[in-house]
């Protein structure tokens, strides 16, 4: 899984959205996918590396029953390992090939496609649940386990519009008591830092941390691996998000966004949050009025999330404008694309919790209680304001966006966000007017929600039609 997570897992849910906008150095790919205006030429709609994944998957699958006292375990990994990629699969490009045991003949690598509802309902939902009856692992932090196989649940009963399953997978994984929400700024830092052993930073992190309560399952990248042909066993986060010429930026969308619901100017804060103070300070050297200076500690008003997400932390905020700022979670330090071992979050618990939030507003839409509860036990762990029901809104529709506001601050560059709006049929709406700003021609419309396929699968398997759209 390392190979396609390290950047195309970001491709598919990350740069399409409204996180982000393509850079002044962006090559023509990535300009595609950020434009929604992609193309079957290119390279970032490739599968093989996830149907190589899947083959491994199947020869599991269909072997490992036949070794004597063989470890569940391992069987139920390999089943969620599949329906995992195949759920990627057809969120991403739709009706797909679908293979359940090993191939052995090239003739039989060759087949049509057939359909997402069928590959859901007969495949990933099978697979997942047969996973968990088989899965006695609470919890790993690199591989799946009872927690992330919850997880998946959760994310593909949501997807499907089954609701109920959903809330019950979520309320499965709080009920293993094997994750919690961190309650300060440094340890939500500390679940993503990678310096790749540059010198301490100003909030004395260094070296690659990547640990705490929250983190369910992540993609692990370890430099006692070597880096593999193309470095497909490294991470791409510091060569997508904040390499010397990086591809994407923050987009002013989102930066706009968070100021408005945290604002940064300490008049506005108070004006807006007066019984709430931020949670980080800085020392300002000042005149002691004798003559000489006197430390003093002055809140960094805003939401601290922002500046650990901000290029240039807090201090970055006067001087890289808005808009123009690469993204720092994972630290802003630069290093070769083949050293990077940042590992790539799969899932978080706060990640659940809002996903409860949303589905507990898609069961009962006029019931904002509920919702709001998990929001502000959310907010109260990050130390912010809490949300008040007048903020939350007065109708169903903007509560959602509220919901779907909040995981967008939360899990920015986590690769949520276009499958939060594709999920709530936000994703049109929200790109259209962002697209055209750029001047792009290309409409996006429903068919081309879905990728194209890559032309050299349609050559290699003729059974295959290009998708509707392209």
């Amino acid at each position: 899984m390392q190979s396609f997570h390290r950047d195309q897992y970001f491709f598919w849910g990350e740069f399409r959205a409204d996180n982000h906008a393509p850079s002044n150095n962006v090559n023509a790919n990535n300009q595609e996918i950020a434009d929604n205006a992609i193309t079957e030429g290119n390279s970032a709609t490739r599968w093989a590396d996830l149907y190589r994944t899947v083959s491994r998957a199947n020869n599991v699958i269909v072997n490992a029953p036949n070794v004597p006292s063989f470890d569940e375990n391992l069987l139920a990994e390999a089943l969620a390992i599949r329906a995992k990629c195949y759920f990627d699969a057809i969120r991403v490009w739709g009706d797909v090939p679908l293979f359940t045991e090993p191939v052995v003949l090239l003739s039989d690598a060759t087949r049509p496609a057939t359909s997402a509802s069928t590959i859901l309902n007969e495949v990933i939902i099978p697979d997942m649940n047969r996973a968990q009856d088989l899965m006695q692992i609470p919890s790993d932090d690199f591989r799946f386990s009872k927690s992330s196989i919850y997880a998946l649940q959760a994310e593909v009963y949501a997807y499907s519009g089954d609701y109920p399953n959903a809330k019950l997978a979520i309320q499965n994984l709080i009920a293993l008591g094997s994750h919690s929400l961190v309650t300060t700024p440094r340890e939500w830092r500390e679940l993503f830092f990678n310096s790749n052993g540059d010198p301490a930073t100003d909030d004395a992190l260094d070296g690659k941390i990547q640990e705490g309560s929250e983190l369910i399952m992540s993609i692990r990248y370890s430099a006692d691996e070597e880096a593999g042909t193309g470095s497909a066993n490294r991470s791409a986060i510091a060569q997508l998000f904040r390499g010397g010429i990086p591809q994407y930026l923050m987009s002013e969308e989102i930066e706009n966004k968070w100021v408005d619901r945290f604002p940064t100017d300490s008049t506005d804060w108070v004006t807006k949050y007066p019984n709430t103070d931020p949670a980080l300070t800085r020392t300002v050297i000042e005149p002691d009025g004798m003559g000489g200076t006197v430390e003093v500690q002055r809140f960094n008003y805003g939401d601290w999330r922002y500046f650990y997400s901000r290029q240039g932390g807090y201090n970055g905020l006067g001087s890289i404008p808005i808009g123009e700022a690469k993204t720092g979670k994972w630290g802003d330090s630069v290093f070769p694309a083949n050293e990077d071992i940042t590992d790539v979050v799969l899932y978080r618990f706060v990640d659940m919790l809002l996903l409860l939030a949303e589905i507990e507003h898609k069961l009962n839409p006029t019931d904002a209680a509920v919702p709001l509860g998990i929001i502000n036990q959310i907010r109260i762990a990050r130390q912010l304001p809490l949300a008040t029901t007048t903020e939350f809104g007065a109708t169903p529709d903007e509560r959602l966006d509220y919901i779907l506001d909040e995981r967008q601050l939360e899990l920015y560059g986590e690769a949520k966000r276009w499958w939060d709006l594709l999920r709530n049929d936000k994703a049109i709406s929200t790109m259209t007017p962002i697209i055209q700003s750029r001047g792009v021609t290309v409409p996006l419309t429903q068919e081309r929600l879905k990728w194209p396929i890559f032309f050299e699968h349609l050559i290699e398997n003729p059974l295959l039609n290009q998708n509707t759209g392209y």
